[in-house]
């Protein structure tokens, strides 16, 4: 009996351990370095062409920040919200084009992230696929030990043939452009901004 009562005793030792050993030990919540947009293309009707435009890109967030604290019991420190990444499109309604259908899809595991992506303005009838902002947003949110811990992000990138976007590569055959990043201007950084929190969202004193 006292044979199984250790054993019992051990296995949630090591279990405890090791969960602990995912957890940080101070909090962090900022700085934080700037989203990288690794790749984005943009289809687009030729010159006299008509037709949609879409939007196709890979965004990554490589920064791990403090969701909220862990009880003693879980083994103390503090949950990771951890780096993140998705691939997102923005791709214009076919009957109505002041509709833009925005979708993006995690592609890191475990992260606890949802990312949506923005044409800025969104009710634009036409997307200037030359000059265009797109918003991000990156939501973080985890329910653990009784709480709601989460994280809000915004943040905007500005894409422009000429400073960031090469000239458009067209094909006779489809009726349309090619846009893509520079070469010499990827990564495309991005300044996140917390806009909603709930967990960890301070520093305590002292650290």
């Amino acid at each position: 009996m006292q044979l199984s009562t250790r054993l019992a005793t051990l296995a949630v030792s090591l279990c405890t351990a090791r969960l602990a050993a995912s957890y940080d030990t101070t909090p962090f919540i900022g700085p934080l370095d700037p989203w990288k947009v690794n790749s984005l293309r943009i289809t687009a009707p030729a010159q006299g062409q008509s037709g949609t435009v879409d939007v196709e890109l890979a965004i990554e967030n490589p920064n791990t920040v403090s969701a909220g604290p862990a009880p003693h019991a879980a083994g103390g420190g503090y949950l990771p919200f951890n780096p993140s990444a998705a691939n997102c499109s923005a791709v214009q309604d076919s009957v109505d084009p002041g509709i833009v259908h925005n979708t993006c899809v995690e592609t890191s595991d475990l992260s606890y992230g949802v990312w949506s992506v923005e044409v800025v303005p969104g009710a634009a009838a036409r997307i200037d696929f030359t000059n265009l902002d797109l918003t991000f947003t990156l939501n973080y949110n985890v329910s653990r030990w009784g709480s709601q811990l989460s994280k809000v992000y915004d943040g905007t990138g500005h894409f422009e043939v000429g400073t960031n976007l090469a000239e458009g590569v067209c094909d006779d055959a489809s009726g349309t452009c090619l846009y893509e990043l520079k070469a010499e201007a990827t990564p495309v950084l991005i300044s996140p901004t917390m806009t909603e929190c709930q967990g960890t969202c301070s520093l305590p004193s002292g650290s």
